[in-house]
Parts: structure tokens; sequence; C-alpha cells
């Protein structure tokens, strides 16, 4: 008997990334919600609703609030989290997509050490909430443990199959230009999301709950995404970016630096390419078809609780640009 047609659940589906995402799954015929602090639909720069959005359930939740979206997320089958920040200072998004040069920088100034961003140990709790441990580690978790505690009371999910839970993380690259604690708060989801799963997956070893169905972690690690229209602020970066990254794999050269150092961290800016951010959402797509299409078996290169981790060049052999 064929399997059921996944209920995906995209946490910040109206975003850019997250409107892809649901842009590619209504595509495939899948049963496709979101979830937003606004619960609007997408739309486009211009302001219009393109035709499938009206296929998808958009609701308004608070992420850190199971009780306003635990009714949409007890029957999903794959949950995909996209939310995040690159920069505490949040005007940085209305630059990008006002294409305001002037104000992306002083997003950047605002949010590193030159504006003492960074690192600041005297954070209140509203600030933790809304800048890197809230929006990049904190939320994911909360999502992760409703979805966990969901899954334990849902029959409707054939034990066979395994459900997802995708968290969009990032590739280790832009330090020194993006403050260090953006991808140390994505890897310190990334451990806890696995450790998590661990624990639900094997209850014999760590006193979990459900014995019939796992939950598989897949980390999804792109670096810079891009599109022309929706983002044309990200096209020239992409190009240049490409074209380093292109002259990097060709000389073969491998980074130098120590890999916390700041050198480490710009030469791999200049080596990791970008990614068209439809590249990205197939790749999410592929992921949730082959864990389904596998089942509960263990998928080859599993990390720790059974997470599979997705990097750059991974997505781009799927894109059809990896080596020659």
């Amino acid at each position: 008997m064929a399997a059921s047609v996944p209920k995906l659940l995209v946490v910040g589906g109206n975003g850019f990334l997250g409107s892809a995402i649901c842009k590619a799954a209504v595509t495939k015929g899948w049963e496709v919600s979101s979830m937003s602090s606004s619960g609007k639909p997408y739309t486009t720069p211009a302001g219009h609703s393109p035709a499938w959005s009206s296929k998808v359930q958009w609701a308004q939740a608070d992420a850190f609030d199971p009780s306003t979206y635990e009714h949409l997320i007890k029957d999903r089958t794959s949950v995909v989290h996209t939310l995040g920040i690159l920069l505490e200072d949040t005007g940085y998004k209305a630059s990008i997509r006002q294409g305001d040069l002037l104000g992306l920088a002083g997003s950047l100034i605002k949010s590193t050490n030159l504006g003492g961003g960074d690192g600041n140990p005297l954070k209140s709790e509203g600030d933790k909430k809304r800048g890197y441990e809230g929006m990049n580690r904190d939320s994911a978790i909360k999502v992760l443990d409703t979805f966990l505690s969901t899954s334990i009371s849902s029959s409707s999910t054939p034990s066979s199959i395994a459900k997802q839970f995708i968290y969009i993380s990032a590739a280790d690259a832009f330090r020194p230009l993006i403050p260090s604690r953006y991808i140390e708060t994505k890897r310190e989801a990334e451990l806890e999301i696995a450790r998590r799963c661990q624990v639900y997956n094997h209850p014999e070893q760590e006193h979990g709950q459900n014995e019939n169905e796992i939950v598989k972690p897949i980390f999804i690690r792109p670096g810079l995404m891009y599109h022309p229209h929706i983002r044309p602020l990200t096209t020239l970066p992409a190009f240049l970016i490409d074209l380093s990254s292109k002259l990097s794999l060709r000389s073969g050269i491998p980074n130098p630096f120590a890999s916390k150092s700041p050198l480490h961290g710009a030469l791999e800016s200049m080596r990791t390419f970008p990614l068209h951010v439809d590249h990205v959402a197939n790749s999410v797509l592929r992921c949730i078809e082959e864990s389904r299409a596998l089942g509960q078996e263990q998928e080859e290169g599993e990390g720790w609780g059974g997470a599979r981790v997705v990097e750059v060049q991974q997505m781009r052999e799927w894109a059809g640009l990896g080596r020659k």
C-alpha cells in the first residue's frame, strides 16, 4: 500500500526560505501548514499573492508558546524550523528586502563588537528571547519538544514511517563579519535537538516514552542564500562568492588557519558556495522523502541521535552544480 502524503508544518513559512519550502511542497501535492508570528500568507515583494499560497494553511502562533500551535503540530509527519536571525539588530531584514545597503551596514556594526552587540553577558531574558539564543536555539527546542510530546499520543502515522524534524542551521562561514554567537547558537541547537531525539527514539536507553515510532533530526547547513527577484540585494554578493569559491575549489588549497580564528572564518566566507533559495528548499524535501522511504532504518552517515547533516556541497550536487 502506498505511503500517505507527507503532512508538513513550516515554522516561519511566510519568510524567505520558509515560503520556498511551502511552494515546493504544495507543488508535490503535500499537505502544508505554516505558522508565524503574524500568521499572514506569503506575498511577493510587490505585494501579490502567488497561486500556490492558497494551498497552504496559514496560522498565527508563537514558537515559545506551545498552546498556540499544539493543534497544528499534532498530526504532522514533518516539521521544518526556519526561524532564525543572522544579526541581533533585526532591522537588517527590512534593509535586505528594501535593498538598503547603508541600513544593512548599520545593522552589521550594531551587531558586532564595534557596536557592542557580540557576547554581551548582561542581556535581559527578553533580549535573549529575541536574540541569537532565543531565535536560533531555544525556539527550535521548544517546537521540537511540542512535536515529540504530541507525537506520543498521535496514531495517524504508521509506525513503519519515521517522522522528521528539520532544523535550518548554517555553514560555518562569514566570521568575523557575522558575530560568532550566530554559528555557536546554531551548533548548540543541533546538539540539543540530536540529544532529545536520541532520548525519544531509544526509551530503553534513557527512559523515553514512545516505543513505536521515531523522529529523525535533519540539519540543513546552507551558506548565503540568494534569489535575484525576491532578494535582489543578494545577487551581487552571491556572484562574487560563487566566483571566489570556484577559484578556491580549483586551487585545492586547504584553509591553513585555526578553525576558531577570524582568518579561518574570513577565508571560509570566500569559499562557501552560495545557494539559490529554491535549491535549499528542494534539499529539505528530498531529505524528507528519503527518510520516509527508508522508514525507521538507520541512514548511512547518520550521526549521534540519528541526525543527518546536509552541507553545501551535498545540496549543490543535488541541484546539479557539484564537482564535474
